[in-house]
């Protein structure tokens, strides 16, 4: 049951990743040097890379991965689409911190919670926030959906046919 739930997640997520990365293509932000740059862009820089494409790959192994992590959080719930679209959504929030206060310094080397990391994550904040609060809200929708979907699956029973 928890490996379905992971897998389940890890579609979720890739579903919901789809939504994440359209909105970081979206989503414009201005940098500390004045620069205007979509939000995929920052995610490029994040993992020490350069342009949307590498922004866009980012961000889905990120999607993926964080999705099969509420997987495994939502292992035991019932997959009712209300509760975990709402889990979902404070999912994408507690992801948005994690992500904005350690996540991101430690993958370019900086002191988590410094003030040069605060200035530095200042100008995405809103961006991000947005993108991770939608990201999980959808990525809770489709996994309770998917659940249900696969848990029928696997509650049929083909009835034989009455001569």
């Amino acid at each position: 049951m928890t490996e379905k739930r992971i897998g389940t997640g890890l579609v979720a997520g890739l579903i919901a990743g789809i939504v994440f990365t359209l909105l970081a293509a979206l989503l414009k932000t201005t940098l500390p040097d004045g620069e205007h740059t979509s939000m995929l862009i920052v995610a490029a820089e994040a993992v020490h890379a350069h342009g949307w494409v590498a922004g866009w790959i980012a961000s889905l192994v990120y999607a993926v991965i964080v999705g099969g992590i509420f997987g495994w959080l939502a292992r035991a719930e019932i997959a009712n689409e209300s509760r975990m679209t709402l889990w979902g959504g404070l999912y994408g929030l507690a992801w948005w911190i994690v992500s904005s206060l350690f996540l991101i310094p430690a993958l370019l080397a900086k002191v988590p919670l410094s003030s040069a990391v605060l200035a530095a994550m200042r100008p995405v904040a809103v961006a991000s926030l947005i993108e991770h609060v939608v990201y999980g809200v959808i990525l809770g929708f489709v996994f309770a959906l998917l659940t249900t979907y696969v848990d029928r699956q696997r509650h049929h029973t083909v009835r034989p046919h009455a001569a």
